[in-house]
């Protein structure tokens, strides 16, 4: 199946440091894994691709997972041509798009990432799923790992916030729905009550699994970037609503400078 949509990069979205299941298989093929089934997907053209499933499946989960519905021009549309760092960030990135990840897997990736570089959080995540496509539910976390058999899989002091997490997560009923529900603002303070979780995890969680896009986290490589650029301070009043976005592509644009 042919799928054509503005602003659509496999590469740069792979490259982004929003997901770390995704496998390179050839050049700009990618085996993706995602509410437990596997798409292939190739770029065969600039916003262009070629995925291995039906019409049907690409409607209902894969449009939602790539965000197709969100008008990502318009987002650098936005854009101040007097910011002219932001303006080269956009469009040197502008193939990437947020994915709608699932909120579990989502909150367990960015405690793994916790000072971590991305090769070896996307090496922990693997071990985590031991070859399954389906990513370990909080559940089976909860009631069939223990800290000890986390951290054997090489999770060092993260083993302890995600257990607690999974049992946290699974305490309560209906707990995707309930933050789905949420504000930015109330499910950012929700997850920060959790153990181990700060602002950077909460905002990457608000941001890739609750598409909150007002969302900015903040690691090392945006510290930088708001510093160097803004004077320590980014103009968040200007881009209500699409900050994260924005932060995606900054992050893309720094780091592939500096490789």
């Amino acid at each position: 199946m042919i799928v054509r949509c503005s602003n659509l990069n496999l590469d740069q979205i792979e490259q982004s440091g929003q997901c770390f299941r995704w496998e390179r298989i050839d050049e700009g093929t990618y085996s993706i894994p995602a509410y437990g089934i596997i798409l292939i997907a190739r770029q065969i053209a600039p916003d262009t691709i070629d995925v291995n499933c039906s019409t049907y499946e690409w409607d209902d989960v894969w449009s939602r997972y790539f965000d197709i519905n969100n008008d990502y021009s318009a987002v650098i549309e936005r854009i101040s041509q007097e910011d002219k760092y932001l303006a080269a960030a956009a469009a040197y990135g502008s193939g990437i798009r947020l994915l709608r990840q699932p909120l579990w897997e989502t909150i367990a990736s960015f405690i793994i990432s916790q000072n971590n570089n991305i090769p070896r959080i996307k090496t922990l995540i693997k071990r985590l799923c031991a070859g399954n496509v389906i990513f370990p539910s909080a559940e089976r976390i909860a009631l069939e790992y223990s800290p000890d058999a986390l951290r054997a899989i090489g999770l060092g002091y993260r083993s302890e916030y995600l257990y607690e997490a999974a049992c946290r997560y699974i305490a309560v009923p209906d707990t995707l729905g309930q933050f789905r529900r949420m504000t930015y603002e109330e499910a950012r303070k929700q997850l920060m009550s959790y153990k181990g979780i700060g602002e950077k995890v909460a905002d990457c969680v608000c941001l890739y699994g609750l598409q909150h896009y007002e969302a900015f986290p903040i690691d090392k490589w945006m510290k930088r970037i708001v510093q160097n650029h803004y004077g320590g301070r980014f103009p968040s009043s200007h881009y209500a609503g699409i900050q994260g976005i924005l932060q995606q592509y900054m992050f893309f644009y720094e780091r592939s400078l500096a490789a």
